[in-house]
């Protein structure tokens, strides 16, 4: 791979515009190379529980607007960054791109899964190149711990470090998923930016790797050097018991493995928390 050129980012966040307001959207001009969409209004399974059918609309939104915005702009490449819900329940399939949708998707999940799968469907029919990456697990420094914002490894850091005696969970621990760190989900997207020409379709971008949630307490444990009783929480909390995303064609495409692992990644995570106290 040649050296990564000196890129000019223009970002544009909350604060900045109203991704659901397309007047707001229409006054982002420019003359881009490519256009990276990671927002969304998402959260974990106690916000998806909340929020329901609002996932569905206000992303529906952000959707229509931003798709706008890449065909006034006419960059190069459109990379959406989206997330595995858009996998309906496989079993213990390793889950291969043409396994995505169509709508049959596990409930704890289904509105933010249609919100994304719309994103697809406008994507491949609306002329513009376009990357439609599939981010696993992702997890690293700086992101959400709050109670209802959070993933698993978020609200896992931040009730270990708020507990003194137990560890409450949610579900069972016995779901079987594959973690990506935060550096190397960037390291792939800078990839496929960068690709001559687009592929116009999905890519995992995940480590492959099945670990338990169970597995990933305890290492979690073992970085806090605390001595908790597991308290496990219903079943019906587990979600989708098998989640595992094939990443040959990441791997085939780029020439990209992913370089971090769990172990590494996990203390990397829990000493930024411990130092900084952001929970």
């Amino acid at each position: 791979m040649s050296k990564r050129p000196d890129w000019q980012w223009t970002c544009v966040n909350s604060k900045i515009c109203d991704l659901e307001q397309a007047d707001e959207v229409d006054n982002i001009v420019g003359d881009f190379d490519v256009v990276i969409h990671t927002a969304g209004f998402f959260g974990g399974l106690p916000f998806n529980e909340t929020h329901k059918e609002k996932i569905l609309f206000k992303n529906m939104r952000m959707n229509t607007n931003i798709c706008s915005l890449v065909k006034r702009c006419k960059p190069k490449k459109f990379v959406i960054v989206g997330s595995a819900c858009v996998y309906p329940p496989q079993g213990n399939n390793l889950l291969t791109e043409n396994m995505i949708g169509p709508t049959d998707f596990h409930p704890s999940v289904k509105h933010s899964a249609l919100a994304k799968l719309s994103l697809l469907q406008m994507a491949k029919n609306l002329d513009f190149d376009f990357e439609y990456l599939i981010v696993s697990n992702a997890y690293g420094p700086a992101e959400h711990t709050s109670a209802e914002k959070s993933h698993i490894i978020g609200s896992l850091i931040r009730k270990i470090i708020q507990s003194d005696s137990s560890l409450e969970m949610m579900g069972t621990g016995v779901g079987v998923r594959d973690y990506i760190f935060i550096d190397d989900v960037a390291e792939a997207v800078c990839r496929y930016c960068e690709l001559e020409k687009s592929t116009n379709s999905c890519t995992n971008i995940s480590n492959s790797h099945a670990i338990t949630v169970k597995e990933i307490i305890q290492k979690l444990l073992d970085c806090s050097n605390k001595d908790l009783e597991l308290v496990w929480g219903d079943p019906k909390d587990d979600g989708v018991e098998y989640k595992i995303l094939d990443n040959s064609k990441m791997r085939n495409d780029i020439g990209f493995s992913p370089a971090v692992g769990i172990d590494d990644g996990l203390k990397q995570t829990w000493n930024y928390f411990h130092a900084v106290k952001k929970v």
